[in-house]
């Protein structure tokens, strides 16, 4: 979403009008107000509706152009892209992901999702993606190194969503993961619980090895339980 500052009486903010005009036909788009395809009000109409001028109006739609959420048609007009939502979408993910408290729902999110992607993995594994993953469960087992250990279980995990061969939970992984490292969440894991991390880990590749998809997802969510107990019961449902 675009930059916000103090909002005054009429709804318009004094600053960065043309951001908050951008909003505004965001909020029209997402609330199915204007769906793709539909051509906006002529630029006149528009910049009598937010109350701003028409350079104003001009620069908002330039900026929802440039991001690929309006399209122009050179004598017809200016549309909402057939991808608008989709972009907004993308968009909302990254947005939720920096919400304080949003910890503890990645942590969630991300038992949701790694089981699913250890059974996928199991089933789809082929004889590289094995050896890989049994590789860097041995290379966890031996090392002492907390660095090391981080670094490496990094790499397990990204190879098992990579061996499940579905590009949307891949990304949704990514996505997770990678909000989890800027909140920089695993400063806290100590060195004796990445040792027993690393048992776990030999755990799930052999359950791929064998192709054992349902132990697999089992062996996962022990994993993610353990690693983020705070976040969980004893059932591994996720806390209030």
């Amino acid at each position: 979403q675009f930059a916000e500052s103090e909002r005054m009486a009429d709804g318009i903010y004094r600053t960065k009008l043309y951001e908050d005009v951008a909003n505004r036909i965001l909020e029209k788009i997402r609330g199915g107000e204007w769906p793709a395809d539909t051509r906006l009000p002529a630029e006149m109409k528009l910049a009598a509706q937010f109350d701003v001028s028409r350079s104003t109006v001009r620069e908002a739609v330039r900026s929802l152009q440039i991001a690929g959420i309006l399209r122009s048609r050179p004598g017809s007009g200016t549309f909402v892209s057939d991808r608008a939502l989709m972009i907004l979408e993308s968009r909302a993910l990254p947005a939720v992901m920096t919400e304080p408290g949003a910890m503890g729902e990645l942590a969630q999110a991300r038992y949701v999702l790694e089981p699913e992607l250890a059974f996928f993995a199991a089933q789809q594994a082929q004889s590289g993606d094995i050896e890989a993953l049994m590789d860097t469960a041995r290379r966890m087992q031996r090392t002492k190194d907390r660095s090391e250990l981080m670094r490496l279980g990094y790499r397990f995990h990204m190879r098992l969503a990579e061996t499940a061969r579905n590009g949307v939970l891949l990304a949704l992984y990514r996505s997770v993961d990678s909000g989890l490292q800027c909140m920089r969440i695993m400063d806290s894991v100590t060195l004796d619980i990445y040792l027993a991390g690393a048992e776990d880990h030999m755990r799930i590749a052999e359950a791929v090895a064998a192709h054992d998809a349902a132990r697999a997802r089992s062996e996962m969510q022990r994993h993610i339980r353990k690693s983020y107990a705070s976040f969980f019961d004893g059932n591994g449902e996720g806390r209030a």
